[in-house]
């Protein structure tokens, strides 16, 4: 196990904004707590849960996790914010309340800041596993960008062509907190798109390192905020996509636009049928347990 410093001035800050996750954030926090690398503190902001939620997070007596409960509903954008905005840590890692964190996610990750070779990161990311509801992998690896050091611009641009998500949801990333206070924070202008806004806003600050192995696993279920705006992906990312274009600091050419807008559309059809197929299964599993389940 690796742990420097103390609890009180903690080298990472896991943050989770909770809503309504009753079956799966025992498993995202357990994942936490279960890391190679302890130095960390746990912030659990539930944003007033009605589902149970906030009760079983408050189970936990672990002397590293602080649970905060919003007395009202901020929605997500308020409630991110909320999560990084008293972390203590210098490292920041968002945690979705259904994702998981492999054992040995934090540690890798603080390694590569660790490494005096990579001054001038401002994102380390690893690859993501997609599961089921059920823990199911259903792709093992998601591999759009190698691994190793890659240059800002060329990463904004590289997402701009492929009209999708290269860098990975906010499980995936661990930054620096000392950048929250130089950037603007989560914004869900284009809700779809709220971590990658984020992201873009930190690969103005620096670049970004990929860790090329699967430290985290991104959960696709019903109940999952992006499965419900799924629909409406590909008017908000083509949104994103002009948004990006617009700033002249991220040097994305008509071109790049171009081929992204014909990219996105096939992405976004492919990512709509294969969750409405996903969704289809999923209910007709549980319709069958809940028929052959006796009174």
């Amino acid at each position: 196990m690796f742990m420097r410093g103390s609890i009180n001035r903690p080298m990472v800050t896991v943050t989770i904004p909770l809503y309504n996750n009753v079956r799966f954030i025992a498993q995202t926090i357990d994942s936490v707590l279960a890391q190679t690398f302890t130095d960390f503190e746990l912030l659990i902001y539930d944003d007033h849960s009605t589902d149970g939620s906030f009760e079983i997070a408050a189970s936990y007596s672990d002397r590293r996790i602080r649970l905060v409960r919003n007395p009202v509903n901020l929605g997500p954008e308020r409630n991110w914010n909320k999560a990084i905005g008293e972390v203590r840590g210098k490292y920041v890692k968002l945690v979705c309340g259904d994702d998981i964190l492999y054992p040995d996610c934090l540690e890798k990750q603080v390694a590569v800041f660790d490494d005096p070779l990579n001054t001038g990161l401002s994102l380390v990311c690893g690859q993501r596993t997609i599961i089921d509801p059920e823990g199911k992998p259903l792709i093992k690896k998601v591999n759009f960008v190698n691994g190793g050091r890659k240059d800002a611009v060329e990463v904004v641009r590289k997402m701009i062509r492929m009209g999708t998500n290269i860098i990975g949801e906010p499980v995936c990333g661990l930054y620096p907190a000392e950048l929250i206070s130089r950037i603007s924070g989560y914004s869900a202008v284009v809700p779809y798109t709220i971590d990658l806004d984020f992201w873009l806003q930190l690969l103005r600050l620096g670049d970004l390192y990929v860790i090329d192995e699967a430290l985290c696993a991104f959960r696709i279920s019903n109940q999952s905020w992006s499965s419900r705006i799924g629909e409406m992906r590909y008017q908000q990312f083509l949104e994103f996509m002009e948004l990006a274009a617009a700033d002249k600091r991220h040097e994305v050419t008509d071109l790049d636009l171009f081929i992204g807008k014909i990219n996105c559309a096939i992405q976004s059809m492919t990512s709509l049928m294969g969750f409405k197929l996903f969704a289809n299964n999923n209910d007709r599993v549980v319709n069958s347990r809940v028929l052959s389940t006796p009174e």
